[in-house]
This record gives structure tokens, sequence and C-alpha cells, in this order.
């Protein structure tokens, strides 16, 4: 007998329909699988087998085929074991197919028939929900998370013999409801009144936060640089609903997502260390996973020590810091994943982190150029604000003063965040940074003055063509911080200081 279920795959953050057919038909006992598998699916015809004869229902001695279409798609992971199970039981005449169409399958079997959770179940459960299946039936590990899509009715099954009585009508279980609890516990972010000093790093970073621009800070070593970094989860505004569904399907399709977890709140702060490899930070394998720049998504994506990076790996940054995602091409698909993360940067002047102060460091003048220049132009000129950091002064340390704390400049950023939001509401874009080139005349004019200021930065060969733009976007952020409605002379003054500070003296009048 023929049977037919449908199940799903994950391609990037996106999924596909799969068709699992069964057919049981006269001839040699045998159980054969086909439609470009990989070989965890093809064993998924001993752990199907397994599983059921261990819930008291043996395969017949007669010659099966299980197809797994589309026949051009690669099939891999164990998700597809629950769905073959339940065509083999129809075509077996246990189940009823009247009414399964309207399933859609996933779930690994073990071989005393529990259904045991996978990876990438939010992304079928969102695509499942768009195709306009009513019921997803998935492992209890991964009915929260699947939970959190609205439009689909998710079924938590704990084994194969939970199944049959559910779908036979005789002990039916009830939809998981609810988006369940935060993913994490949030980044334990330090207090920016913990950094003593360094008003001109708080500004830029609370600029950078706002709009989420890319940042780079550059100084001596023990200047706060790290530090300032790690106050940054304190600073950012909440995610909107969309955000928090998109980075949750990144987390599932890498399989990082806590068993029972719902949709995570917390912005992501993601630090990869200096050896990490081009394929780590971007993403790749046989079987796609995202890399740290779409962990980061929604985020940051620290890098400390930014030069110890090796070149090709820094290079590669410059395609997801414009595009904001990444794509993956394989021989038979090409996935996609976002990337739309803040970077932040830190570098030293030299090798050793104490240069200029020629007393203690000893580099040459070769060695600080070159250290220098392991981050090239292109790069340097995707990052849209670029601050020299100074040494802390003695009195700053000693004197007893009080600086402002996260909650009061996170509330400043806030209002800026709102501000966008207003702004943007009728566009797929929600920060000041991501403002396409074609939609500046729209949402950041300029008048005349601060027009022929731009122009006369540019004439002097200060800026490229990308970073007149880039000096545009931080303009709109610093006037929404200061709560203008237009682009003022002394918002782009500031917004051309903070794209030039790694090249001049770090102080702005009234700072």
């Amino acid at each position: 007998m023929y049977s037919r279920i449908y199940s799903g795959c994950p391609l990037g953050i996106d999924a596909m329909e799969v068709s699992v057919e069964a057919d049981i038909s006269m001839g040699l006992p045998s159980l054969s699988m086909v439609g470009y598998l990989s070989s965890s699916v093809r064993e998924a015809g001993d752990r199907v087998r397994a599983a059921l004869r261990n819930s008291g229902y043996g395969l017949p001695p007669r010659r099966i085929t299980v197809s797994l279409s589309p026949a051009d798609v690669r099939k891999d992971g164990a998700g597809y074991d629950l769905a073959i199970a339940v065509a083999l039981l129809c075509s077996m005449e246990i189940l009823s197919p009247e009414g399964l169409d309207e399933y859609l399958f996933l779930g690994e079997l073990g071989l005393d028939g529990s259904v045991r959770g996978i990876p990438g179940v939010l992304a079928v459960a969102h695509f499942a929900a768009r195709q306009g299946y009513r019921f997803l039936m998935v492992p209890e590990a991964n009915a929260v998370e699947a939970s959190c899509i609205d439009g689909i009715r998710v079924i938590g099954v704990p084994d194969l013999q939970a199944v049959i009585a559910h779908l036979n009508g005789e002990e039916r279980i009830s939809p998981v409801t609810g988006s369940g609890t935060p993913e994490e516990e949030p980044y334990a972010a330090c207090d920016i009144s913990e950094i003593h000093g360094q008003k001109v790093m708080k500004r830029g970073m609370e600029i950078a936060v706002a709009g989420f621009h890319n940042i780079i800070l550059t100084g001596a070593a023990g200047a706060g640089k790290s530090m300032m970094a790690k106050c940054i989860p304190g600073l950012m505004p909440e995610m909107t609903y969309e955000e928090q569904l998109e980075l949750t399907k990144i987390y599932s399709v890498a399989g990082l997502l806590k068993n029972g977890a719902g949709l995570m709140k917390c912005r992501p702060f993601r630090s990869p260390h200096a050896n990490v490899t081009a394929p780590a930070l971007l993403g790749g394998g046989g079987n796609p996973k995202p890399g740290e720049v779409s962990l980061a998504c929604n985020g940051v994506l620290f890098l400390d020590e930014f030069p110890e990076f090796s070149r090709n790996v820094v290079e590669s940054l410059r395609a997801p810091m414009e595009d904001h995602e990444v794509m993956i091409s394989r021989v038979r698909a090409s996935v996609r994943f976002p990337a739309k993360f803040m970077l932040v940067a830190a570098r030293n002047h030299c090798p050793c982190g104490f240069y200029p102060d020629r007393n203690r460091c000893h580099c040459t003048e070769r060695q600080i150029l070159d250290y220098k220049n392991k981050i090239s132009h292109p790069i340097m000129d995707r990052i849209d604000i670029r601050i020299e950091v100074r040494p802390v002064e003695v009195e700053d340390l000693i004197e007893e003063r009080k600086e402002e704390n996260s909650e009061t400049v996170r509330n400043r950023i806030l209002e800026a965040r709102e501000r966008q939001l207003l702004r943007y509401e009728k566009e797929d874009f929600r920060f000041n940074s991501a403002v396409p080139q074609k939609k500046m005349p729209e949402y950041l004019p300029l008048g005349e003055t601060e027009m022929n200021l731009l122009r006369e930065e540019y004439r002097k060969g200060e800026l490229t063509a990308r970073g007149f733009f880039k000096v545009l976007r931080v303009a709109r952020t610093i006037a929404d911080l200061s709560g203008h409605d237009d682009i003022k002379g002394e918002d782009l003054t500031e917004a051309l200081f903070f794209r030039n500070a790694s090249e001049q003296d770090s102080i702005i009048p009234g700072i």
C-alpha cells in the first residue's frame, strides 16, 4: 500500500517541504530508501525499523520503498525519522491517512520508540505556518520553541506510541501554547560608570549603540577598550518581535537553543577568539550552519585585538558588513544567513601595546606601521566610528567624581531608538546605519550650509564615497540623540570628528 506524509528541512533560516512516500509491495523482504540522502538519513531505515518493533509494530516481510522528495535536494539529519515512521504505519494500515495532509512531522526516533529533539524546528514551523499547515508534530523537547509561531498548532510527542494514540483519536494531545521563557540569562554587562574618564570613548559608543553603527577603538593597552565593549549589552534597546524571531531561528538551526526554550529576548554578544577560522566566522560546512557573524545578528560582534585575527578572516567581513547577510553556496543549493551585526573592534597601536609611550614601547617604526596596516583600508572604510582612546589620567582614577551610569545613557539611547522606529515604521530597516543610499534624500536631507560643509570635507580628500554616506548616517543618529528633527551643522561636525578620530587628537570642545 502507498502513503505520503509531509516533513520539512531548514535551508539557512528558511525551510522547504519534504514529501515522504512509502510503498509496501510483494517481493523479497527489503527496506530501500531513495531521494539524494546523506548517511544520517539512510541510517533512518534501521532506526525506524527498531523503533516500530519496540513499540509493538514490526515491519511486514515485504518489499518496502521509502522516497524523500524533491530528489535533487540533499537531505541531511535525523529529523525525517518520525515522518518515515508515520508513512510506514499508514502503509501498514495501522494509521488512517485521512486528514494527515494537514500535519507536518519532525523528529528523530530512538531505538526504543522515543522521539528526540532536533535542531532547526523553529525555521520549519515558520515555513509550515506560512504554507497553511494546521498541525506540526514535533518532539516534546522542541514543542515550546515551535509554539512561538502563530497560526499553527504544535503537538509535542514523547514517543511513537503517543503519536499513534493521538492520530487514531484514542488519546488526544493538547497543542502547546505560549512562547516559553528566554533562551538564556542576560549577558552580565559592566556598568559604564565603572569606566573613569574617557568621555570621548563613551560618547562615541553611545552614538554607535543608538544607531547600530560599526565602531573601532584604537589605543594603548589598559585604557578601557575591552571594558567599554562589555558595557554595550547594558546600553542596547530591546529587540522587536521580528528581531527575536529572526535571531531564535538562527540559534535553532545552529542547534544552540536549550530544550524548552522560547524566543530569545536578549541581544547577543559574541566575542570569538583571534584564532577563529573564516568558516567559523561566516558559517559553512557540508550541511551549512551559521557562523559568528550570524549568531551575533541583531547584537554585537566584538573582535578584541583586531590585528591579531588572520588577514583572510578580517577581509571576509567585507560582504556581511555591507550586505548584512552571508550566502553559502554549494553545488546543488545556496543558503542565506542574516548577519545584521554591530561590529565593535578594539586594537592597540603596536604589537607590545604601549605606543606612543616610548619609555615602555620598544617597537620599531616598521613594526608599528606593519601592525597598523594589518587592517586594510576597505575594512576601515566600512567602520562608521573610529576613536582614538587615550590613556586614563591618574586624576580620573583618584578623584571622587560621579560618572553617568548605564541606565542614564540607555534612556537617551531608547529615545533615539524610538525616533528611528517611528521614522522607519513603513520600511524593512530599523536603524540609521541601515538606511539604503536611495532612501537618503527622503530620510537624511541636509540644509545648504550642512551640505557645503560635507562637500568641502569630501573635496579635501578626507572622505571616500562610502565614507560620505556613513557620515550622513552617523549625523542622523547624533541628531536623534540631541532631539533634532533635522541634521544640524553641529551634528555633522561631530560625525566628521568621529569618522576621523583615530587619525587626530581626540578632543571635542565641550566634552
